[in-house]
């Protein structure tokens, strides 16, 4: 999945079940986010390969969430697509992953004790 709506529409239902309580993070999927936010805060654009680099250390007691897995990869494929990326709908879906990515970094681990 590298569809800019079908991302965008993970990430809004992502971010939304999060508000909601209905997804806690746990701690894998906030040291994801946080890697990827502190990229972020730099002020360089995401790439595939920061997303690609943040997955690669596994923690294998506290596995990233299936759903956040899934949608980072398709965010890395499509702005590995730079035409795709780079388009309104493309921009549009980035910036949900990056809010969702916010919302996930600045949680707080008391939120993650229960999926």
């Amino acid at each position: 999945m590298h569809v800019p709506e079908e991302i965008r529409a993970d990430a809004a239902a992502l971010i939304d079940h999060h508000a909601l309580g209905r997804w806690k993070p746990n701690d894998a999927d906030r040291r994801v986010a946080g890697a990827l936010f502190r990229f972020l805060e730099t002020g360089l654009p995401l790439t595939g390969e920061q997303i690609r680099s943040a997955l690669t250390h596994p923690e294998p007691a506290d596995p990233v969430d299936e759903r956040l897995v899934r949608l980072l990869h398709g965010t890395a494929a499509l702005l590995d697509d730079a035409p795709e990326a780079d388009g309104p709908a493309g921009r549009d879906a980035v910036d949900h992953v990056c809010l969702l990515l916010d919302a996930l970094a600045l949680s707080r681990p008391a939120e993650s004790s229960d999926r």
